[in-house]
């Protein structure tokens, strides 16, 4: 148990983190309207899906006309479709997940980045090379994967994929030759829409990764073109639990955010073309955000899961929790174990803050005297209580600063419940099916409510003022209501926490019966 005082703090210090988590996103001020562009100027990206404007001459080929024909392919954890066309993935879907426990509909490409065809484009910045979106080339079986190739009188252009089913990724590389004027820059970019009605829209962003940091943006926070100096180690565009990812053979070039549109964006990495031919192969990545997987296509991918400001505590305890499922076979009995591992470690800072506390309760009258006696000097009064807490051996600080080292743990734990892969469709008992998602009847909320009550019942009352006094009252139904929308799985780890810091309570009440009585304040 804490002193009340430092209980408000976090409660408020909580309902602000969670506050920003929730709706950091939400327009600030509104944004300007930008149009998407057939061709780009060197610092904006080609938009997908576009042809070559009035006035320019498109290659006269039988190529570009005839059926689409589609060609499937499998990696480790997805199977999804190529085609002849310039359209790079169309309908890749995730083998593990699906969309909810009742819609069956695996996650798919659309689900993560949210646009009716082409997430994942590859263009030049010319205009004379505008029709390559759409064009129809020849698609050949190789020994692991597929050929794409597409000739005329402008470029030679081939993009070889190659995947393999112990490989969470594809492996595209792109070699054109330019037969006339080369293009300066070649873009891979993923596309992205804002979609109505959506519940993941405070986690969807739009990443770029540059020398260990990466920059976060959503889809409205985008007004024109931001440029992201490199070399850029990946782009990508991401969900709560996934990513869809572009990674270099190696950091290079520049990252691009570009406003698409209304409600469209685009993350694209700029590469250079230097002379007349250009070559480079990319990772393409579309999975969870699950570390031993995303280690396997990079290990910097790993930064994607998004363990906030503590993420130096949170990983231990994600590894923890994962260890403990993998006995326990069941992610909310982790929780439980984690809980209570994490409160029995804590637990002598527990014990030091509650002397503390109980010593404080002891000297609340005397303190109230020396108040009222010394009201009208603010000087003496800070002279007084400072001599009498010293003579009584009472450190104010002592009282707060142990429970201030435990917020990065609380705080670290929150972002490991709420953005770990793990907890995804993972049920745990009775009603809870889900424990990503909130309790469908409200049940952990209210006992986490009730439960709250008697331990503040059982919590020594150091707060004088009554304005304080009576937000503490209502502190349990502030997190029985924030609890409310929040994953299943954080409020069990809340409400374990409060039971077993009721059974803390009740053992070191015991313990702490035998304290000496305080001294009266002198006169």
């Amino acid at each position: 148990m804490m002193d009340r005082k430092t209980l408000l703090a976090i409660g408020l210090s909580f309902l602000i983190f969670v506050g920003w988590q929730k709706f950091y996103i939400e327009p600030r001020t509104p944004r300007p309207q930008l149009v998407a562009q057939t061709t780009a100027a060197p610092n904006e990206m080609p938009a997908p899906n576009t042809v070559s404007p009035a006035g320019t001459t498109t290659p006269s080929s039988p190529a570009l006309t005839g059926p689409t024909e589609t060609f499937e392919f499998a990696t480790q954890i997805s199977k999804g479709k190529i085609n002849d066309r310039g359209e790079i993935f169309t309908a890749w879907q995730l083998t593990a997940y699906q969309k909810s426990l009742s819609d069956k509909t695996p996650i798919d490409l659309e689900s993560v980045a949210p646009l009716s065809e082409n997430q994942v484009n590859f263009a030049f910045d010319s205009q004379d090379l505008a029709y390559l979106s759409k064009v129809k080339g020849k698609v050949e079986k190789t020994a692991d994967g597929y050929r794409w190739s597409y000739d005329d009188e402008q470029i030679s252009l081939v993009k070889m994929f190659s995947f393999a089913a112990d490989r969470p990724y594809v492996t595209m590389k792109v070699d054109a030759q330019f037969k006339k004027t080369a293009p300066k820059n070649a873009f891979l970019t993923l596309n992205q829409n804002k979609t109505k009605d959506d519940h993941e829209e405070q986690d969807r962003q739009m990443l770029v990764y540059n020398n260990g940091s990466i920059e976060r943006k959503h889809v409205k926070d985008i007004s024109s073109v931001e440029d992201v100096p490199g070399p850029i180690g990946w782009v990508g565009v991401q969900s709560r639990y996934f990513l869809v990812s572009a990674v270099p053979s190696a950091p290079k070039g520049r990252g691009l955010l570009q406003n698409a549109g209304v409600d469209a964006a685009r993350v694209g990495l700029s590469l250079p073309v230097q002379g007349s031919a250009f070559t480079e192969e990319f990772k393409i990545y579309f999975g969870p955000k699950e570390t031993v997987l995303l280690n396997q296509v990079d290990p910097t991918l790993t930064h994607t899961i998004d363990l906030g400001f503590f993420g130096v505590v949170a990983m231990p305890i994600l590894k923890f929790m994962k260890w403990l499922h993998v006995y326990l076979g069941n992610w909310g009995l982790a929780i439980i174990i984690l809980t209570l591992a994490i409160k029995l470690v804590t637990f002598p800072l527990t014990y030091k803050s509650m002397i503390s506390m109980k010593k404080m309760a002891a000297l609340q009258p005397e303190i109230e005297k020396i108040r009222t006696k010394y009201k009208d000097d603010k000087e003496a009064l800070n002279r007084e209580l400072m001599t009498y807490m010293r003579t009584n051996g009472y450190n104010p600080i002592s009282g707060c600063f142990p429970m201030l080292i435990q917020m990065p743990v609380f705080f670290a734990l929150y972002r490991v419940l709420y953005s770990s892969i793990e907890l995804y469709q993972s049920p745990f008992f009775f009603w809870i099916k889900d424990l990503s998602l909130k309790d469908p009847f409200y049940v952990t909320p209210v006992i986490l409510t009730g439960v709250m009550f008697l331990q503040q019942k059982m919590t020594p009352n150091t707060i004088s003022d009554p304005v304080q006094a009576k937000m503490m009252q209502w502190m349990p139904v502030f997190f029985g209501v924030l609890m409310i929308n929040l994953p299943a799985g954080l409020t069990l780890y809340m409400l374990v926490n409060a039971i077993a810091s009721i059974v803390q309570q009740v053992f070191i009440n015991r313990k702490l019966k035998t304290l000496p009585a305080p001294a009266t304040a002198t006169a």
